[in-house]
């Protein structure tokens, strides 16, 4: 997304090149506000839309190269857009209306959201409303029903109470719009804010957030730097996740900040990644002491399997071996109590190793390690007790 590839046309205006050219330089706040959409219970956005350009076929000379159409229901994993067709084609006769359709972020055209009727975004909207005169303008917007404000500039986000508005210019080539952009990218958003204590409350009630993946192979962390989301990012790291571990794509969070354009989360992640990362003291009960529990509990259990069977060899009266599946037992809550002593040490190195299925390498190493390890100690103490040695 720091680099922008964009499929033109031939002909095609000097202005609408450069506004499409912003509107992918500035597509990770629509991204942002998407993401706060998707949480709202009550939703605040009357559309939310991209214009993307679909490429024609070259050896038809009767059609233009590419089709530029909107689609919504936006998806986007860092590199690829999904959506449903918001309109019918005229010709790229293989879609129509209400198709499905995934495109690279290279193909995005333009962007724009609208709340109260308000538009946000709509850069090439913009470049030919500009070029229209007052009268056919009026009558654009509406047909369209909607407030897209003064030609030639554009409104990225909505401002919070008593706030001037987010007003850059079209081509993004003035040192003000400059200097928006940056304050825009160390501004939180509003919901972000507000909802700091609730995240910071959700995280130690449900700590498998931090560290599950989804069915698309990414964890919370991954998804929250994507959208720019600091605050949540910051809570994240606080709590133990990992800026190194990597999504299906291979992306770390690390390498997802710089794509997207988010300079104060790589800031974030990289000073977390110098600094060990170490994670926020829990406000509830600590883990470590139901760890030491087990661990105390696992090594009675192991006395009276071993000890007690070998004490009344030596004594030299006969003693019964207690079944394998108890030898299980003993060690796999031995494990447990372990792991749960070592806490977000033990999760840290889980999420560096390899994701298999729903579990983790290392998950799976450590049961298949202690299922084992009980087996052989289970059949060595029998032999010993038996006399087979």
């Amino acid at each position: 997304m720091t680099e922008h590839v964009i499929y033109s046309v031939e002909g095609e205006s000097q202005a609408l090149k450069e506004a499409v050219a912003s509107a992918q330089a500035t597509f990770k706040f629509f991204w942002r506000e998407l993401s706060w959409e998707a949480r709202r219970i009550v939703k605040c956005l009357d559309m939310a839309a991209v214009k993307m350009s679909f490429v024609l076929d070259p050896d038809n000379p009767d059609i233009p190269a590419v089709e530029n159409m909107w689609v919504t229901d936006i998806d986007f994993d860092g590199q690829t857009i999904t959506g449903v067709l918001l309109n019918e084609p005229r010709w790229a006769t293989e879609f129509k209306a209400s198709d499905p359709v995934s495109l690279p972020f290279a193909a995005l055209n333009d962007w724009m959201f609208v709340r109260d009727g308000r538009v946000y975004g709509g850069f090439t909207v913009d470049a030919l409303r500009s070029s229209m005169a007052a009268d056919e303008r009026a009558e654009h917007d509406a047909a369209w029903g909607l407030d897209f404000g003064e030609p030639g500039s554009i409104e990225l986000a909505p401002a919070a109470d008593g706030q001037a508005p987010w007003l850059l210019t079209r081509a993004l080539s003035t040192t003000a719009d400059l200097q928006m952009l940056a304050a825009l990218e160390c501004t939180d958003h509003p919901m972000a804010v507000n909802m700091r204590e609730k995240v910071e409350e959700g995280l130690r009630q449900y700590p498998e957030m931090i560290s599950d993946y989804d069915d698309r192979g990414w964890l919370l962390l991954h998804r929250e730097v994507l959208a720019g989301n600091y605050p949540v990012v910051h809570a994240l790291l606080r709590h133990g996740a990992d800026p190194r571990a990597a999504n299906s794509q291979g992306q770390s969070a690390q390498a997802l900040a710089a794509e997207a354009g988010w300079p104060r989360i790589a800031e974030l992640l990289q000073c977390d990644m110098a600094q060990g990362g170490e994670p926020v003291a829990s406000k509830g009960l600590p883990l470590w002491p139901i760890g030491l529990s087990l661990v105390a509990l696992a090594l009675a259990w192991l006395y009276y399997l071993i000890v007690v069977p070998l004490r009344a060899v030596w004594a030299g009266r006969g003693a019964e071996v207690a079944s394998t599946w108890d030898f299980v037992g003993a060690i796999l809550l031995l494990s447990v109590g372990v792991a749960s002593c070592t806490g977000p040490w033990y999760i840290r190195l889980r999420l560096r190793t390899p994701q298999w299925g729903a579990s983790r390498a290392l998950d799976v190493g450590a049961i298949t390690g202690a299922v084992v390890f009980a087996w052989v100690l289970h059949d060595q103490l029998l032999r010993y007790v038996s006399g087979s040695y």
